[in-house]
Parts: C-alpha cells; structure tokens; sequence
C-alpha cells in the first residue's frame, strides 16, 4: 500500500505543478511544440527525483518507466527532426511558398507622391502616446501599446495599436470597465486619432489571468499551435485580434506554416476558427513577415537541391534582409528585394507578398540594393547624420524609384527621399514628399528648416489658375514670376531649376503649388 501511496506522490504532485506552468507558459499541449516535449522531459526528472527522496528502495519502478519513456521521447525527437530537415526535404521546403509573375507597369505605377505612406512604426508609435497625452484623465490609467499593426482600413493604410493598462494594479481596478480606445495612424498624412468604442476592449495583451488575450485562446484551444495574436480593426472600426494557426510542415518537428486563423473579439472574447481560404477579405496580418521571410529564403535557396545550396550555390537567392508593407487593390504586401547569395551589390528583382493569402508576385527588375539607397540618401545629407527607414519601391514615370524617410537621433522624419533604383547617386531630398520629387526630377537637393530669426519656415499649399507670368534673368538663372487668379495682389517667383516644364507654363494653366512666403518649392500642373 505504501508503495503506491509513493508512486501516486511521485507522479501526481509533479503533475499538479506542471498543470500551474502551463498555465502561466502556455505551452501548446501538442507534440508539434518542442516547449511540450522539454516539460515532459522535466516532468518525468522531477517524478524521478521525487519517488527516490520519497523511497530509495521502491523507486526503481519510477525509474524504468520514467527512463524508458524519457528514451522513447529522445528517439521521437531524432527521427522527427531527421524526417524534417532540409536535406532531406529541399523540394519541400522550396515550395512553401511559390511565386507568381508580377506586372510592375501596371501594379506599381504611382503619379502623385503625396500617396506614399510614410509614417513608419516608430512614428506611429510617437503620435500615438501624444494622442493620448491630449486626454489627462486617460494617462494615469492606461498607455499606449506598442504593437501598432499596420493594415488596411477602409482602403487606407493605417497602423492600429490598442490602449494598455499602465500596471497590475491599473488592470484589477479598470478591468471591468476595459480598455475605451485604440489609436489609429494615417501611414500617408500622419494624423493620429484616439477612436472611442461603444464596447470596450476586455481581452488584450495587457489583461492578466483569463483577460490576457494569448491565455484566452490557449485556455478554448490548448491543443492548438498558434502565433501572437495581432491587433486589427474590421472595415467598421470593431476591434479583433487576429492569432494565425500554424502546422508543422514535413513532419512534427518540421517548418511551421499558416492553416488558418483564430479570429477573436477583444470586446466581447467569442472565438471564430477559420480554415485558409475561409478568412474574411477584411482580415490582413495572417501570415507572420519572420516566417513570410524564412520560406523566400528556402524558395532561393532549395530550387535546385540541398546540395546545389552548400556547395555550388548556383541560381542561389535570398531576401533583402529587411522589408516593408505597402497597399496594393485593397490588401496589404510584404515587400523585400531579392540579390544572389554570391553577391550584395545590387537586387535582382523584388517580391510582393500578401499577408493574408500569401499570394506572391515577383518582378524581375535588376537595381541596386535597399541598402545602397538608404546609404546614398544618408550620405546627401552627411552632416546632418540621419538615418533612412526601408525603402518602397516604385514606377514612377515608367522607371523604379526608392522612396524613403530620413530620421533625426530622436527618431523623427525629417526629410523625404527619392532615390533612382538603376542609379542609386541619383538622389531627391526635400521637407515634403513633393518637394524631394521636385528635387529628384530637377537634380537638386532642396532643404529649408528654419529661416534666419530661428522660426520654423511654414510652407502653404496654393492652387489657381495663371494669370499673368514673366521671366527675368537674376545672376544668370531664369526666375519666373506670376500671379494667380484668385489672388492678382501676390506675386509668386519660382527658379527655372524647380520644375523642368516650367518654361512652357502659360497663362491660363491651371496649377498647385507650395509655398514659402512668395517664394515657390513646388509645382504641379492640374489636368
């Protein structure tokens, strides 16, 4: 009797310990997760250790079985590892993800600069917390998360970060009230907004025991592997998260991919589990970008064999090592470049991938790499020491363009860039998105950050039809002055260099233009 006494202690007190840790871990209770096997293997030593301190005499039992368990695990583990490698799976994994070809022409073109978003996660995340330092009474109580997952909302690009509760003790007083906001970015205009909710957040990353959204979903699905859940917003503004479903590919040890998604409420917590191809359009962080990145990384490497990728490395690719989102028909793209493993000095095309569907579009456009852009950009303005964001890629007047940002040590957008992709040297930087495409298409750099009493320069937008416009020679460059109808009293000058049709502007042609004072840095000529 007392031997069983013994055993059931040394099973069973292990046991309940394990069931507190999973708890708390939310390790998947699935062979799939080698967390799971690492907490059998510790729970069969603890088992192990305990039947010997509770009899030395009678734990042989516990030992045979744990040991022989223990053993049977750690050949699992070998055998699933070795079905799974890409040795042995090089086609496999060469297939996770495929590549359709893309029209650059057609789904990249862009005429007007002042689309381009911008604004990258830092900056979303700096006008987020002021957002919510507008509002005293919120601040105290809660802070601004800084997951800011960017998607499409109402066919804009935004990023979307939920407020948090600043500590424990602000989560056991606010919880059953929850979280009133989110902040919502504009990636192209920058305008942060605190949006209210009619029901409030309940469910979040920083909600604790059952509100925390991760425990939430493991608690219904325990069984289930699953990624972090990402915060979005359906096309009405209602708050989800979005917690993609994954399955080990070639064996239960083998690269992980997307099945499906868990799709949860945050207000009200319910649970909708959707296959692939069952996703709603409106969903769009589904496909993780680290395992977006990892399978284009095993496309190049494995096209043609395991060993062609060690050895030889012959028609070996791999991504850019860095990447960005754009908007393209309403759903959100990973975007990378593409270069030989051989060499780093320029990309031999770029991919497009969709974050939901992982739909793929490769272009085959030789460039120079994101990198030498961002150091080219950099370098125009050496003394000023800012750093670039990743760039985006573009058809701009049929050739591709790199536009970026520049970044003070602070963290915030300074300039703008525009960068010839075919020519990286070539470079446009300017305070606006239209004044570095100015500046790109006339070879100058134009820069004005403060006037000479230290005040901010304020630049104006100005549209109207011409009314009058003359040009003068002042010390050898042709300046242009003119006025505008509604307004005959002003009197505007605009240099030759500034705009290459300028010269065959006439009166009556309708234009937009931005201002300094008189003094114009930007034109555009409206249709």
């Amino acid at each position: 009797m007392k031997n069983w006494k013994n055993f059931a202690l040394s099973y069973g007190i292990p046991l309940v310990g394990l069931l507190i840790y999973w708890y708390f871990s939310l390790t998947p209770l699935t062979f799939q997760s080698l967390e799971f096997w690492l907490n059998i293997f510790v729970y069969l030593g603890i088992s192990m250790f305990l039947s010997y301190t509770l009899n030395a005499k009678t734990s042989v039992k516990v030992m045979r079985i744990n040991g022989a368990l223990m053993g049977l695990g750690l050949l699992a583990l070998l055998v699933g590892f070795l079905i799974g490698v890409p040795i042995f799976r090089s086609k496999d994994y060469a297939t996770l993800i495929t590549h359709q070809e893309g029209d650059f022409d057609e789904d990249l073109s862009i005429s007007d600069p002042s689309q381009i978003p911008t604004i990258d996660r830092d900056m979303a995340e700096r006008l987020g917390s002021r957002k919510i330092g507008e509002v005293l009474d919120l601040v105290s109580q809660f802070n601004v998360s800084n997951e800011f997952t960017q998607i499409v909302y109402q066919g804009n690009s935004v990023r979307v970060s939920p407020l948090e509760y600043v500590n424990a003790w602000r989560w056991f007083s606010n919880r059953s009230e929850g979280i009133p906001h989110y902040v919502l970015v504009d990636m192209v205009t920058g305008e942060a907004d605190l949006v209210d909710l009619d029901k409030t957040i309940r469910y979040s990353h920083s909600g604790l025991l059952n509100d925390d959204i991760t425990r939430h979903i493991f608690l219904r699905y325990p069984t289930t592997l699953f990624e972090r859940p990402a915060f979005e917003v359906d096309e009405e503004g209602h708050p989800y998260y979005i917690a993609p479903i994954v399955k080990r590919q070639f064996s239960f040890l083998g690269s992980k991919d997307v099945v499906g998604a868990f799709i949860v409420d945050a207000t009200t917590g319910d649970i909708i589990k959707y296959d692939l191809e069952d996703i709603p359009d409106w969903v769009d962080r589904v496909f993780p970008a680290d395992m977006v990145m990892a399978q284009i990384n095993y496309n190049g490497q494995f096209q043609s064999g395991y060993w062609n990728s060690v050895i030889t490395k012959r028609g070996v690719i791999q991504n850019a090592e860095g990447y960005n989102y754009l908007v393209m028909d309403d759903d959100l793209y990973l975007y990378t470049g593409l270069t030989s493993v051989s060499s780093d000095e320029s990309n031999i095309g770029f991919l497009l991938v969709n974050s939901r569907t992982k739909e793929s579009y490769r272009y085959n456009i030789s460039t120079a790499t994101e990198w030498s852009a961002m150091e080219s950009a950099e370098g125009s303005v050496q003394e000023k020491e800012y750093q670039s964001t990743f760039p985006l890629l573009f058809n701009m007047n049929g050739k591709p363009v790199y536009q970026l940002s520049l970044k003070d040590s602070a963290g915030l957008i300074k300039l703008y860039a525009f960068v010839d992709a075919l020519n990286y040297q070539r470079v446009g930087v300017g305070d606006t998105l239209q004044l570095a495409w100015n500046a790109y298409n006339g070879g100058a750099v134009i820069i004005t950050d403060e006037d000479d009493s230290g005040e901010p320069v304020v630049t104006e937008s100005v549209s109207g039809v011409i009314s009058l416009i003359e040009a003068v020679v002042i010390n050898g460059e042709t300046t242009y002055y003119f006025t505008l109808d509604n307004n005959n009293e002003i009197v505007y000058t605009a240099k030759v260099s500034l705009y290459d049709r300028l010269p065959f502007l006439k009166a009556g042609d309708s234009i937009a233009i931005e201002v300094q004072s008189t003094d114009v840095k930007s034109i555009q000529v409206k249709e």
